[in-house]
């Protein structure tokens, strides 16, 4: 290989890349830690982008470093490459390696990096082994010529260049939210999107009442999973977050009409094929392209109109309620607010806003501030596992709100399976009198 004197950039294929002999891990490089969840995603998007016909799988971009004429060391891609040379390493049938999946596979690496190595094989491993052997071959193939890269490489003596473009694509990288991901994958099953369903997109991104991040964050995510009894609380090495982060992505790509048939689908077939709009609701399954940017729509709206518009959530709570908890701008209610306003929001989903009396707008708001009135101080968690599991102050027994609601068939049925002696048989007003007292303090 030449030394190269420019940068130069252009598209190539994985096995162009991989075939390169001289390609090396340097040895500043961060530890391996694509997870099994990443194999999965690129292993999935890829089978569906094939049975589209779609030619082509671009794999984002990669900044490979000339360091000299015997090594061309990897600036950004490794978790890509790496990947994907572990398939090599399972379908390659016994052939000899390319030298570049040689090289990668052959380095020196930490144990973490080992750990996620041997769990991605097996993951490549497990996933293959759904497939005929017919499929596997065709998608190794296709891997290998159909999904392509943009290839920045730069000169010998750029090094320090090559970094500050590594540093500017992980910082642009960093502002393209899991939301912004959701419309590349969707708009990719649309033939022609129209140009209203970018635009509303894009006036919904932008908004400065309701932008359409919050609307992923701290509604359709945190709905979706409570109803399942699923917290979305997502642990960290310090702590934990309750966020819609790329982690969850899958949550919201939903299923393709086209290419899927199962029982549960069969009323959308039906009502596709008659040409009539889907009836939206927050807990419906995610189905692909158009009808994903429809449910968005009407989620939008549920929210702003109901809520960020003008808080009509509050109309049937009393003035004292409303003067002191939702326009005092006091922060420290903005979680049991949430609760409030998200199992509020799930009702007139389900049943509509004509079903919203006193009774149901109280029992909420009784159920979401319980929490408030009995702990010194409430964190993301506590609200996740008081919604979704039942739990609170790590003891058990208090009702999973979001599934009782989701479990009943009218709006009187909701009211009736609440248990008022599970929070102290408080009403609206002994919640707001104790709240109150609080702040005395």
């Amino acid at each position: 290989m030449e030394t190269k004197t420019e940068v130069t950039v252009s598209i190539k294929s994985i096995d162009e890349i991989l075939q390169e002999r001289n390609l090396k891990i340097p040895d500043y490089q961060r530890p391996y830690k694509w997870e099994r969840s990443h194999i999965r995603n690129l292993f999935y998007d890829i089978r569906e982008t094939i049975s589209k016909g779609i030619n082509e799988y671009r794999i984002g971009s990669i900044i490979l470093h000339a360091k000299d004429k015997n090594n061309l060391e990897i600036v950004d891609g490794q978790q890509r490459l790496l990947s994907i040379s572990l398939l090599y390493f399972y379908l390659n049938e016994k052939k000899s390696l390319p030298q570049g999946v040689a090289n990668l596979l052959s380095n020196q690496f930490v144990e973490i990096s080992l750990l996620h190595a041997k769990e991605n094989f097996n993951e490549w491993k497990s996933l293959c082994d759904l497939i005929k052997a017919n499929e596997q071959k065709h998608l190794f193939s296709y891997i290998k010529n159909n999904c392509k890269v943009s290839v920045i490489e730069m000169p010998g003596n750029n090094l320090s260049e090559a970094f500050q473009l590594f540093d500017s694509q992980n910082n642009r990288g960093k502002s393209l939210d899991p939301h912004d991901l959701l419309k590349a994958y969707h708009l990719r099953s649309i033939n022609r999107p129209s140009e209203q369903t970018i635009k509303k997109w894009e006036l919904f991104i932008n908004d400065e009442i309701f932008p359409l991040k919050e609307l992923f964050n701290k509604h359709l995510f945190r709905i979706r999973h409570w109803s399942n009894g699923d917290t979305g609380i997502t642990r960290k090495k310090h702590g934990s977050e309750l966020r819609f982060s790329e982690r969850f992505i899958d949550d919201f790509k939903g299923v393709s009409l086209v290419n899927e048939s199962y029982p549960y689908l069969y009323l959308y077939e039906k009502l596709k094929e008659n040409n009539i709009d889907f009836p939206n609701s927050l807990n419906m399954p995610i189905i692909d392209g158009e009808a994903f940017f429809r449910y968005i729509e009407y989620a939008y709206s549920l929210f702003y109109e109901n809520f960020y518009k003008r808080n009509k959530l509050c109309d049937k709570l009393s003035d004292n309620i409303r003067n002191h908890i939702f326009e005092s701008g006091n922060n420290k209610f903005t979680r049991n607010i949430n609760l409030y306003v998200n199992l509020l929001t799930l009702f007139i989903d389900r049943f509509g806003e004509q079903y919203v009396d006193k009774e149901v707008s109280e029992i909420t708001f009784v159920w979401a501030f319980y929490p408030r009135v009995i702990a010194k101080l409430i964190y993301d968690s506590t609200i996740a596992n008081y919604a979704s599991g039942g739990m609170f102050q790590r003891k058990p027994g208090y009702q999973k709100m979001f599934q009782v609601l989701m479990s009943a068939v009218t709006p009187r049925g909701f009211v009736a399976n609440i248990n008022t002696d599970i929070l102290n048989n408080f009403t609206a007003d002994g919640i707001i009198q104790k709240l109150m007292e609080g702040d005395k303090k």
